[in-house]
């Protein structure tokens, strides 16, 4: 494997909401810089489509703790309502972004997949050495995305479990 080609596979859990409600959130990137603050922070949809779709694409703008942005566009390739949601990604990094739904207990649990190789010049030749830095860099991201959704659902479904404790993501 390349030294600029990742692989992240992470579990979120959201006690208290069902697939359909956490689905809804995920397929639809132009919420990202909603509930993923700080994070993600554009997503512009490129064309008309106002609801996820096959072959809807969104443009958007993403940064880590490092000091650089990483500028991609996201293609829903394959959407089965309520248990998967599959994107490209082009841009920066090309790959593919995958989410498993499934009901756990009153909620659901969500096996993420993210494979891309990075083609961002600094990184791409900068990680034959600096490679498990760059990762890092990805799992600083990903308990601000659990927590983030889960207030996002919270105040979506009035639900009272608006607040989640840090680290409780899996990397």
């Amino acid at each position: 494997m390349p030294a600029n080609t990742y692989q992240f596979v992470e579990q979120w859990n959201f006690p208290g909401y069902t697939p359909e409600q956490v689905y809804t959130v995920l397929a639809d990137a132009r919420l990202l810089p909603q509930w993923w603050q700080g994070v993600y922070l554009e997503a512009e949809p490129l064309g008309d489509d106002t609801q996820p779709a096959l072959g809807r694409k969104v443009r958007v703008k993403a940064r880590g703790f490092l000091p650089y942005k990483l500028n991609f566009i996201v293609e829903a390739v394959r959407l089965e309502k309520d248990k998967l949601i599959e994107v490209k990604a082009t841009g920066d990094f090309n790959g593919v972004w995958q989410a498993a739904l499934a009901p756990k207990g009153d909620g659901t649990h969500v096996e993420l997949d993210w494979r891309v190789t990075v083609e961002m010049p600094l990184i791409r030749y900068l990680s034959p050495l600096l490679k498990p830095i760059f990762a890092w860099n990805h799992y600083w991201t990903t308990p601000r995305g659990e927590q983030g959704m889960m207030r996002f659902l919270a105040q979506q479904y009035s639900h009272p479990a608006a607040t989640v404790s840090e680290g409780s993501a899996t990397p």
